[in-house]
């Protein structure tokens, strides 16, 4: 799972992202709601993903991330890490990934 990087304020295009585990093969989503937090490398502050995370592909492990007005809000360098939580209650992290959002110019 890479993350590509955004634009400072910029909304409108939507990411899509697959989950995989460390051999290769997809997380399957199937059942699951995905969430996620932020935490800025520069200040250590963490916040919930304000955008919404759609699972379009459960068996394959691909959801679309559609950022929101805080996710892409301030320029800077990123950790991200989702959450997929289970009907079971069971919840799967990602690793942290590093995150850029570059300043709008």
């Amino acid at each position: 799972m890479a993350l590509t990087d955004a634009v400072q304020n910029s909304t409108q295009l939507p990411v899509s992202i697959t989950w995989t585990r460390d051999d290769g093969s997809a997380l399957n989503l199937s059942g699951a709601t995905i969430t996620g937090r932020i935490i800025s490398i520069e200040t250590g502050v963490a916040r919930d993903i304000d955008g919404s995370l759609d699972i379009t592909t459960a068996a394959s492990g691909v959801f679309q991330w559609d950022y929101g007005t805080t996710d892409v809000g301030t320029a800077g360098v990123f950790y991200v890490q989702f959450v997929a939580t289970y009907g079971t209650g069971e919840k799967v992290r990602s690793k942290k990934q590093l995150w850029n959002v570059k300043q709008a110019i």
